[in-house]
């Protein structure tokens, strides 16, 4: 999908969302794929900025809007994470031959950047807020673990074993490396015996997906984006992630983090294998990738893997 494929449909949607009286201002491209949009907008009538996300049918990406708007307004009833306000989404194809979700937009600029900014104090406040946020999704629970329904129920409750295989055996693509880790998590399924609470998990807790803004001298966590990929799992899978992400924790952000949920004895037992999960999903063919998956697959004993494909 290009721009000039929604350019004259785009202001129809937006007075059909925000009333006949909007003005489109300016438009910017965030993110673009095939058959996939991300325009952050600026109107007039009321003068707000707006994120607006299309898919087509043969987009990419899975985008399931509804859900992912589910979830934004889960998350702002039960933490103090600020989150954009839902404006409208619709999956149904029935108006536009494409889906589409928007939401307010919330100013902040990415960790990756702004962690190269920040003095030492201010990184020390920074991780400590980013490890509360943390906390807070992992304290939004569930009855079983699985995929997440547009109603934030779980589709097939089951133990967190057979929940987590069975999102192994969706995300990881290439037979291989999917046999490899299933065979691994086998070996070490009597680690998990001890996990009886599902949580949100957010599974793509990136420094581009963290927003802080600095306002009144300070600098302050704006928001957290792109729960596409969330499920009721483990809190353990994203803490594995933030873990092998370089410049995501610190001594602050565990202090923070524990405060309020605390870490189970076993999770650096458990932690190579949910790394192992990301490293094999990701599958890219770069030295550091590859050098995260070999230190990984070492700490686990396993075939040392020189390539991906």
């Amino acid at each position: 999908m290009e721009i000039h494929d929604v350019q004259e449909q785009l202001p129809l949607l937006l007075r059909q969302v925000l009333g006949s009286k909007v003005e489109l201002i300016s438009y910017e491209i965030g993110n673009q794929h095939p058959d996939y949009l991300v325009l952050l907008i600026q109107l007039e009538h009321p003068s707000i900025k707006v994120v607006v996300k299309i898919a087509g049918p043969d987009a990419p990406l899975t985008c399931p809007f509804d859900r992912t708007a589910m979830l934004h307004r889960l998350v702002a009833r039960h933490t103090t994470i600020p989150m954009p306000e839902v404006l409208a989404v619709d999956v149904s194809y029935q108006t536009w031959p494409w889906r589409y979700f928007v939401k307010a937009y919330i100013p902040g600029q990415e960790w990756a950047t702004v962690r190269q900014l920040m003095s030492a104090q201010e990184l020390s406040v920074a991780y400590q807020q980013i490890g509360n946020a943390v906390a807070q999704l992992h304290t939004i629970h569930f009855s079983a673990f699985g995929e997440l329904t547009i109603e934030g129920n779980v589709q097939e409750g089951s133990s967190f074993i057979a929940a987590f295989r069975a999102r192994a055996q969706c995300s990881i693509k290439i037979t291989r490396l999917r046999d490899l880790f299933l065979s691994t998590l086998d070996e070490h399924k009597a680690l998990f015996s001890d996990v009886q609470q599902s949580s949100l998990c957010h599974e793509d807790l990136h420094k581009y997906n963290i927003l802080f803004h600095y306002r009144q001298g300070e600098w302050h966590l704006a928001t957290i984006l792109d729960f596409d990929k969330a499920w009721a799992g483990h809190s353990e899978t994203d803490l594995a992630r933030l873990d092998l992400w370089k410049g995501m924790t610190d001594r602050q952000f565990w202090q923070s983090y524990e405060a309020i949920c605390p870490v189970a004895p076993l999770y650096k037992q458990r932690r190579p294998i949910y790394q192992l999960l990301w490293c094999f999903e990701y599958a890219r063919q770069t030295a550091d990738h590859l050098a995260d998956t070999q230190r990984v697959g070492a700490e686990l004993g396993i075939p040392c893997i020189e390539r991906f494909e």
